[in-house]
């Protein structure tokens, strides 16, 4: 009995000790955070970041750091609005693997035969290649890597016009097209998710923007997420900021699905909890294929997903850019842990990159002492 005892004090010790180093390795975390994130900010004339660390399932750091305006001398909290950029696509992704569950589209059909407002311009290489598949892993072999935003006084054209190439001057005359043989290799296109949202627009005969409302934004319970920029969007928002800090216009979008959703850091922490426990938009088994690495990507890609090695860890998730906005949200998926970083400065990538690094430094001490 005595040794018992004695087993069962060892233990609990050991546990103590272990949430001990536990405690101490965040505070670590906290403490350089807390002091180096401003000082990037500063050096690299971004005005403000929202960032938000998730470890073990946990949120263990969420911090509104710097200025959402300044010359308001607003500060960034975790309900200001920013711009995503490119993250839009994972988003656009659940849209899309909603319709297959649903069984309204198949992922290895040809992506023409749902479409009835555009279609490919002729080309010497065969569209029936160009999956749904092919258009969410970016191994469809199309034009148009990225898109600019519109300035606030200028029309916006239609999904069709956009498709054709009519996107200003900036994108004037560059129509998505097939430029390579489709399925043979990775080649990063926003036109494609362009396809992608016109596909939802004639499957499911909704605006792209209140679909992903319906489908996807609200049962997740992510209250400030739009792709529409309107007036109650624009009340919460950050102001953007170019590479010298200077103010410049929110640049709005017709490519919503590559490039335009605009969102919160706690609705993408809502967002991180209902991929780590179970949600009822998407199934876990389409989620996990989501995050598989197509074979012609070389481990890059997945369905909407990026994939990045370091290390012990794989974190899957997105980056994002646009004029004046910087963003990512990555997850190691089997430690159930991630960061959130959302920036409102052209220059937010080197900040959001210098602090990436120091976190995976930190997990991967964590892992390698456990």
């Amino acid at each position: 009995m005595k040794k018992n005892w004695i087993c069962i004090i060892l233990f609990f010790s050991m546990v103590s000790f272990a949430q001990q180093t536990d405690s101490v390795a965040l505070a670590s975390l906290v403490k350089m955070m807390d002091a180096e994130i401003p000082i990037r900010l500063k050096e690299k004339k971004v005005p403000g970041i929202a960032v938000a660390i998730i470890d073990e399932g946990s949120v263990v750091y969420k911090r509104g750091i710097g200025f959402s305006n300044l010359d308001k001398q607003l500060k960034v909290t975790s309900e200001m609005g920013f711009n995503i950029g490119s993250v839009s696509k994972m988003f656009t992704a659940w849209g899309v693997m909603k319709l297959v569950e649903q069984g309204k589209v198949q992922l290895d059909t040809a992506v023409h035969t749902y479409l009835t407002r555009w279609q490919f311009p002729d080309s010497e290489f065969d569209c029936q290649k160009v999956t749904i598949r092919s258009l969410l892993s970016h191994t469809a072999g199309l034009s148009v890597r990225g898109y600019p935003g519109f300035q606030p006084d200028e029309a916006l054209p239609t999904l069709a016009a956009s498709l054709a190439g009519e996107n200003g001057s900036a994108r004037a005359n560059e129509p998505v097209t097939i430029v390579i043989p489709p399925q043979t290799r990775f080649k990063y296109s926003g036109g494609g998710y362009t396809i992608l949202q016109l596909l939802i627009e004639e499957v499911s005969g909704k605006h792209f923007a209140d679909y992903m409302q319906q489908k996807v934004f609200s049962p997740l319970g992510m209250k400030n997420t739009s792709f529409t920029i309107d007036d109650t969007i624009m009340a919460h928002s950050a102001t953007p900021y170019d590479e010298e800090g200077i103010e410049i216009n929110m640049e709005r979008f017709t490519a919503q699905a590559a490039a335009g959703l605009h969102t919160t850091l706690e609705d993408l922490l809502a967002f991180a909890q209902a991929t780590l426990r179970g949600n009822s938009v998407l199934k876990e088994s389409n989620l996990k294929a989501m995050r598989t690495p197509n074979e012609l990507t070389k481990g890059r890609y997945g369905l909407g997903y990026m994939i990045f090695p370091f290390g012990k860890m794989t974190v899957t998730g997105h980056a994002g850019s646009n004029d004046g906005w910087e963003s990512c949200f990555l997850i190691d998926f089997e430690h159930k842990s991630g960061m959130i970083m959302l920036s409102n400065g052209s220059q937010g990538k080197a900040v959001l990159m210098a602090t990436m690094k120091k976190w995976v430094q930190w997990k991967s001490q964590t892992l390698i002492s456990e």
